[in-house]
């Protein structure tokens, strides 16, 4: 099977607020923040979700550093940190 190209992960995320904007979902593959340990914890896949609006820095620390979001198949708002996300609709995520 092969694997889908990489994408850089800031151009996914423009890619996640067009899509959002027109009413479609994406998919999502990012790892949970393991306070106590201060690492990455275990992987999180989301088969469809939607961009919903953020939150400033003064409602939640360090929003800007996060990626506000809808699981549109359970409805729950979720969060993630922007950094540790591996996948976008099934592309493996890079730094630039």
């Amino acid at each position: 099977m092969a694997t889908k190209e990489e994408i850089d992960l800031y151009r996914a995320v423009d890619e996640m607020r067009r899509l959002s904007a027109s009413g479609q979902t994406f998919s999502l593959k990012f790892r949970k923040w393991d306070r106590q340990r201060q690492q990455g914890g275990d992987l999180v896949t989301i088969p469809a979700a939607r961009l919903r609006p953020k939150a400033s820095d003064e409602q939640v620390d360090q929003a800007s550093q996060k990626l506000f979001f809808t699981d549109t198949d359970t409805g729950r708002a979720l969060v993630c940190w922007t950094i540790l996300i591996t996948a976008f609709d099934g592309h493996p995520t890079i730094l630039p």
